[in-house]
């Protein structure tokens, strides 16, 4: 398997502060969190290395996330002033090598679900907290409790360990399972091994959680 980046950040304001979701980039990463599997580990990266962070997501590696094309994308752009600028980058995250899963997925069984109702049935596991939660972890480390944002990359953490384990289960397996909220449990066929998606969704909210 060739190597690859997984990809999840947490904002620092909900669609609704930054006047809806056609105003994604104005909502500030608080967390970034990327596994790299040359390097069998996480790499955690706070607002001030937001620089790092895109240099590290444009070094080669194919890029896997949940919604990061239509979403986590669009946030990053925002740390660009012009909008030429905020085109340009997105246009350099899409020429690059990405998976997104959320966009495999609403391919396949004709609609987006939440990675939880993903994870759950296919790993046994689910996610630890959802981004309302880590939404309000951030103001109240602005308010003072600055373990909180250390909670906001824990959860990260979890948040993209859990989209790797889908990821490689599918590779391993060429199915997955998720959950059905009329049906119940359901199996999907997958050919993530060597797949590349770097088109979104049309509507991008963010669905991870």
């Amino acid at each position: 398997m060739k190597d690859f980046l997984v990809f999840d950040l947490e904002t620092q304001r909900s669609a609704q502060e930054v006047g809806g979701w056609g105003n994604i980039a104005e909502m500030k990463m608080s967390v970034g969190v990327l596994w790299d599997s040359n390097q069998q580990k996480f790499y955690v990266y706070y607002e001030e290395q937001v620089t790092e962070l895109i240099e590290h997501l444009l070094s080669g590696p194919l890029v896997i996330g949940y919604n990061h094309l239509g979403f986590d994308y669009t946030v990053l752009s925002g740390y660009y002033a012009s909008e030429k600028e905020r085109r340009d980058i997105i246009t350099r995250f899409k020429e690059a090598e990405n998976l997104d899963l959320l966009v495999d997925i609403k391919e396949r069984i004709g609609k987006r679900i939440r990675l939880d109702d993903v994870a759950r049935p296919t790993l046994k596991v689910g996610k630890s907290a959802d981004g309302l939660m880590a939404l309000k972890w951030y103001k109240e480390y602005l308010n003072g409790e600055t373990e909180k944002l250390k909670q906001i990359a824990d959860y990260c953490t979890q948040d993209v360990e859990v989209t790797r384990d889908v990821y490689l289960f599918g590779v391993q397996h060429k199915h997955i399972y998720y959950e059905d909220r009329v049906e119940g449990i359901k199996s999907v066929a997958v050919d993530w091994s060597e797949k590349i998606i770097n088109e979104p969704v049309q509507d991008s909210e963010q669905l991870s959680f």
